[in-house]
């Protein structure tokens, strides 16, 4: 966006970036994917990979599907390869989506605990709660 001259023997004014006001993210790199590949380190991040809060969830959600659909074309087709394949398919595209789909619902909880739409509750209270009540119930039926 170039100044406005309305004086033609002047020379003209220089071009000014306009700053973007607010971002708080940095620059990207020139090469993204690159320097995010650097950033890996498998050992480390198989490791904490197990202490994710929805990682048990969609393996076993997966390997479930990945069963079932494998199972499924070799009944009905009898070969054994293509049902292996879809088999594994099935278990890493079951896994992704029962991944995504739990990071999804804990996004919508923080989002509704930060708006204080959802009481905060943790599940040390629930289980201390329940044990209160069961201990009462058990009380009164002596």
């Amino acid at each position: 966006m170039a100044g406005i001259n309305n004086n033609k023997d002047k020379e003209p004014l220089p071009e000014i970036p306009l700053p973007v006001l607010n971002d708080p993210r940095p620059a990207p790199d020139k090469d993204q994917v690159v320097s995010a590949f650097k950033t890996l380190e498998p050992s480390r991040d198989l490791m904490t990979m197990a202490k994710s809060p929805c990682a048990k969830e969609a393996f076993i959600d997966g390997a479930a599907l990945g069963l079932g659909a494998g199972l499924l074309k070799g009944m009905k087709s009898g070969i054994g390869r293509p049902a292996a394949n879809w088999g594994f398919g099935v278990f890493v595209l079951g896994t992704i989506g029962t991944w995504e789909y739990c990071h999804y619902k804990l996004r919508q909880k923080r989002q509704l605990m930060a708006t204080g739409q959802m009481p905060v509750v943790s599940t040390i209270d629930v289980d201390a709660a329940k044990r209160r009540e069961a201990i009462a119930a058990r009380q009164r039926d002596v």
